[in-house]
């Protein structure tokens, strides 16, 4: 029986001169603690402030201690007949050999690391962190820095990572054995292969083909026992019918029998999800729900679907793209490659794990750590599947398609409409077709028609020419690129040849809008792509938003799509009484302000908000902004949730509703698709008026159609983006927000009457100087 010996040092520094001030020792046998050592350690010299800070060890405690040579006779007999354990194992068993050596003996024992094995054997966490993991996994972790609790939660992790290696299936686990042979540090392997010996559990549960193994699908029986009566069905939820609800769910109902698309504008918060689902599965249609972003889709599968598969008996299912999801073909031919470098093996491993667990196979849910894109690239999805391939029972790809014909509403998003509504016409055929948050349709649909080319990619297959014309034309050509105003004869001439037919390609239509983006050259057709044309004629479709008008005088949005025959409907919104908006009138001028400056001026007003005491979120128009202020917070010593840094949008929330008064600093993404429903009462920060660029192509674009695409487009635009992040934070009846607006231009010009004369239709929009926006504030929330 393997012994272990979990260790954990606290020390002055983490420099190679550190001493040691604190030790720990837990004792692992046979998947149990069974013994535990702690004592202080005498470094003869006083501590620095911040080690006393971060550990509480101070340096009168430590002058009290015995010297190490005292304790070394006990420690040793510790770690007699052990193999080394520590987060980190470098830095811990380092600073001990040294130590040992300096008082005369050595230190010589076989390491283990647990960062290395936490990485592979829990795929899907953010962070591998000790107290991080400890919150994840419960591991008894009370005193963070403390060398023995920090000993004792490494001893839990590493039993519940040995339980974990014993379940896993035997082909799975000595494929990783395999892979971790030569590619973890030190001897942390032997724990793989200790537990190799006893994996033994049957895996009824999972299909196993050479050295993979997933979870066997399971497909339930789709009833929709949804009734007509929009009422009763409520009644059975539980839910309480509303007004403004009924009013959006007799509209629905009634323009089901139109041939024609349906458009209706309804405001957020009426319970619009649940409006359309129960009308339209109580007249026993099959629906196909779109909305803008995956977190949304997640939020649907999470929130809606166990409800109404408990209710009713109504599957729900989800699709991506085919570029979200694993291919098990390409991952099976990578596990025999074995060049690759020690942290694309560590991915195999980490995804041999987490096929185990996965009952999607979304990349997405893969821990970022560690985690190239390349990695990513190299096992997506292409769509390419075929009967008689290795994993086809196993692909996940199918498995998903499968199951959107096992389910009576199917949830995609935006992108994956505008990419397959095309080319899987008989998904979309006799069935109703809802698109939500439809006025978002416009940037997707836009990036669905671009055609774009990386340039530095075209230009490394021809800078080798040693040809003396070709080296004259790619600086021609690289120069005709880096012109603000691109000559586009010039640069396809010159792309033709030297036969760059991605970049003449690109180029193919001179009548294009056609422009450099970040060294990538776009084109785009000069009008908005026919959305209308696209829909089957078997396919009824509704587009519902807050804001689809866009004019006071004509519904322009539907045309812009395309559609000469629709109808339009609009629920009017009540006005809002659980949120306060105001603007500071005594904010700087944006205009006329460095981005520093403005960024040292919302660190400060952040910090007077967070006297308050009240969740924060802080939304930015650019990504610039949002670093400079990040980093004058930084600077304060103020703790936020930096959302570009954390990633994926789900857990940035997930993140937010767990910690206790949090300030999040998010960018643009988090305008429109992410719901803080889970806090009662929130503060929201607009750092600017969301106005798009004026080189923005659907711009550039509208500005074909109208006289004045600013006032026609922008500034309706900007209105309604406005409202979406309001919309956020506002979620239940009994939720509470204070929107503080710190852009003055809403004060002002005449495009801001506009913008306020529509947002008074819903709020009631106060316009005062900061501070007194602190009382008024500090009295809403209470």
């Amino acid at each position: 029986m393997t012994t272990y010996a979990v260790v954990d040092l606290e020390a002055t520094s983490a420099s190679h001169t550190s001493k040691i001030i604190q030790i720990g020792i837990a004792i692992v046998e046979d998947g149990k603690i069974t013994k535990t050592y702690q004592t202080d350690v005498n470094p003869h010299e006083a501590l620095d402030f911040h080690i006393t800070a971060l550990t509480g060890i101070t340096t009168a405690q430590v002058e009290r201690a015995p010297d190490f040579s005292e304790i070394m006779p006990a420690v040793t007999d510790m770690l007699q007949g052990c193999i080394f354990v520590a987060h980190n194992v470098k830095f811990d068993y380092n600073l001990l050999a040294r130590t040992f050596e300096q008082h005369g003996s050595s230190l010589d024992m076989p390491r283990v690391d647990t960062i290395e094995l936490a990485r592979i054997f829990f795929p899907s966490l953010k962070k591998y962190g000790l107290e991080s993991l400890s919150h994840v996994l419960n591991l008894q972790h009370d005193r963070p820095h403390e060398a023995l609790s920090d000993a004792y939660a490494t001893a839990n992790l590493l039993v519940k990572m040995q339980e974990k290696m014993a379940n896993l299936p035997k082909n799975v686990l000595s494929e990783i054995l395999h892979h971790a042979t030569d590619n973890l540090v030190y001897e942390t392997p032997c724990v793989i292969s200790e537990q190799l010996k006893v994996a033994n559990r049957k895996h009824a549960d999972m299909l196993k083909v050479n050295h993979i193994a997933t979870l066997k699908p399971y497909f339930s029986e789709n009833k929709n026992l949804v009734k007509k009566n929009f009422r009763a069905n409520l009644k059975l939820l539980k839910l309480d019918e509303r007004t403004k609800q009924k009013a959006f769910a007799e509209i629905m109902r009634e323009r089901l029998t139109d041939t024609a698309a349906s458009f209706i504008e309804a405001p957020t918060g009426i319970g619009k999800t649940y409006a359309y689902l129960l009308t339209l599965l109580g007249q026993g249609k099959q629906v196909i729900v779109s909305v803008p972003t995956k977190v949304l889709q997640d939020q649907l599968m999470t929130d809606l679907a166990p409800i109404f598969k408990a209710k009713f008996g109504v599957n729900f299912a989800k699709i991506l793209g085919t570029r979200n999801y694993i291919s098990l073909e390409k991952f099976s031919k990578l596990l025999y490659t074995c060049d690759d470098g020690k942290n694309f093996e560590i991915f195999k491993m980490k995804i041999l794990v987490w096929l185990t667990e996965t009952k999607t196979g979304e990349l997405d849910e893969v821990s970022p750590t560690m985690t190239s894109h390349i990695y990513l690239d190299s096992i997506r999805h292409t769509g390419d599947v075929r009967q008689g391939q290795l994993h086809y029972e196993q692909d996940f790809w199918q498995l998903t398609q499968q199951k959107s014909k096992n389910a009576q509403v199917i949830v995609i998003n935006h992108a994956y409409l505008a990419e397959r509504i095309v080319d899987q016409t008989e998904m979309f055929e006799h069935k109703v077709l809802l698109v939500d948050e439809a006025q978002q349709l416009f940037s997707i649909l836009e990036n669905a028609q671009q055609k774009s080319v990386k340039i530095l990619d075209e230009l490394v297959k021809v800078v080798s020419h040693t040809s003396q014309l070709r080296k004259r034309l790619v600086e021609r050509l690289t120069y005709q690129l880096s012109l603000r105003q691109l000559d586009i004869e010039k640069i396809r001439l010159d792309a033709t040849e030297l036969g760059l037919d991605a970049i003449t390609d690109v180029l193919v239509n001179p009548d294009d809008f056609i422009w450099m983006q970040d060294h990538v050259l776009k084109s785009s057709p000069t009008d908005f792509l026919n959305f209308s044309a696209m829909i089957p004629k078997a396919t009824k479709v509704y587009l519902i938003g807050a804001t689809l008008a866009m004019s006071e005088t004509k519904a322009v949005f539907p045309e812009l799509l395309g559609f000469s025959d629709y109808t339009f409907d609009t629920v009017a919104a009540d006005k809002i009484t659980n949120q306060k908006v105001f603007v500071a009138t005594d904010s700087p001028d944006i205009t006329r302000l460095s981005p520093q400056g403005y960024a040292d001026f919302l660190s400060e007003k952040i910090q007077e908000l967070k006297k308050i005491g009240k969740p924060m979120l802080v939304l930015f128009t650019s990504h610039a902004s949002l670093s400079l202020t990040a980093q004058a917070l930084s600077d304060a010593h103020v703790n936020f949730l930096h959302a570009d840094e954390i990633g994926d949008a789900s857990r940035v929330k997930k993140k937010f509703d767990e910690q206790h008064n949090a300030i999040l600093l998010g960018s643009k993404r988090f305008w429109e698709g992410v719901d803080f429903d889970k806090q009662d009462e929130l503060l929201l920060v607009i750092t600017r008026l969301p106005f798009s660029v004026p080189d923005d192509i659907l711009i550039r674009k509208y500005a074909k159609r109208f006289k004045n695409p600013f006032y026609d487009f922008s500034v309706p635009l900007a209105t309604l983006q406005l409202k979406q992040a309001f919309g956020r934070v506002n979620r239940r009846k009994q939720q509470q927000s204070s929107v503080i607006v710190f852009d003055k231009r809403l004060a002002g010009k005449t495009y801001a009457k506009k913008m306020v004369s529509k947002l008074g239709q819903t709020y009631e929009v106060d316009f005062l100087p900061f501070d007194e926006i602190m009382d008024q504030t500090n009295l809403f929330l209470g």
